[in-house]
């Protein structure tokens, strides 16, 4: 009777270690598991002048918490000094950012600030002065940071412009300058639909191997690289740059506008989504802070070589603004 009711007892532990095991395997393959998110992004930006005369945005500090507590610092992503366009800052809907902004611009103490688009922020986050917010100045002077909390919450997974607000007279922003950059943020799932050997497929952005940040300011395309291979690294771009990647490379470009001009995008010899509908497309229309966002196989069903980006307004194109997409073998 004892040797029963031990084995039975054995019994009972086998099937419900068992049960536990199988349980734990669903929850790792379920998609709620495989959501990212909730970490925290804890940034030191400066404000600063460029030998040229423009003003720009620059890295100091990046450190991310996970929502464990394990704190890594991706500093060494980006170079350390002033780049138009600014740092990109990569996040994924549920993080949170909080960002600190250093006021280094010499010879001025007049306010600059980070005013966001597309996420969740309070009225004091605004990067807006007092005498438009009615709450404060949300902007840094000479020796007084100032700290921003930035929320990418459900439903702001896209790329979105960060810009300054207050510089200059009128208070209104000095953009025009050089103070903007990107924040793109990354659906919790990690996955976005693109065109792929001619079906719309959905894409997992761990696959990309570069990202391209494009900003169209008047005359001017202004980019940067973020490479997947090299962990994120970003790479300043500057002006009308020749970008390149491998033969089927999968590719994600980001078009944005600045300025007050107008735009159409094309890129030649490749075809894409226009973001949010199932429309292909070779050319978009950009205005001033409007932006898309796509995925391509580079070269695909066109091969390698030297392909050519640039603003189909003529007047535009004819002033130079123009670009290489190198697609090597």
């Amino acid at each position: 009777m004892i040797k029963q009711s031990r084995n039975k007892r054995l019994l009972m532990l086998y099937f419900g270690m068992l049960f536990g095991l199988i349980s734990f395997s669903c929850l790792l393959s379920s998609p709620a598991w495989a959501m990212r998110g909730g970490e925290t992004h804890v940034i030191t930006l400066k404000a600063s002048n460029l030998p040229s005369g423009q003003l720009a945005y620059q890295m100091a500090s990046h450190k991310i918490k996970s929502k464990y507590g394990r704190i890594r610092d991706v500093t060494s992503r980006y170079v350390q000094r002033p780049i138009v366009p600014g740092p990109t800052i990569i996040m994924t809907e549920g993080d949170v950012a909080e960002i600190t902004l250093e006021h280094d611009i010499e010879g001025s103490t007049l306010p600059v600030s980070l005013h966001v688009h597309g996420v969740h922020y309070k009225i004091k986050d605004d990067g807006t002065v007092k005498a438009m917010n009615g709450i404060v100045d949300s902007a840094a002077f000479p020796g007084k940071p100032y700290t921003y909390r930035w929320e990418a919450a459900s439903g702001t997974a896209g790329t979105w412009p960060y810009h300054d607000h207050t510089f200059g007279n009128p208070m209104l922003g000095a953009e025009d300058k050089g103070l903007y950059g990107a924040v793109i943020v990354n659906p919790s799932s990690m996955e976005v639909t693109a065109l792929i050997d001619g079906e719309i497929v959905d894409v997992d952005l761990d696959d990309v191997k570069r990202e391209f940040v494009l900003w169209m300011h008047e005359t001017t395309f202004w980019g940067a690289e973020i490479n997947h291979i090299l962990d994120g690294q970003q790479i300043p771009l500057w002006s009308n740059p020749t970008i390149g990647a491998r033969l089927g490379e999968l590719i994600r470009f980001h078009v944005i506008g600045i300025g007050t001009a107008f735009h159409t995008f094309h890129l030649h010899g490749h075809r894409w989504l226009e973001h949010g509908t199932s429309s292909v497309v070779d050319t978009v229309n950009i205005g001033p802070i409007s932006r898309q966002t796509f995925v391509v196989e580079a070269g695909e069903g066109v091969g390698p070589g030297a392909w050519h980006y640039h603003c189909h307004v003529l007047q535009h194109m004819q002033s130079g603004m123009m670009g290489k997409f190198r697609v090597l073998e």
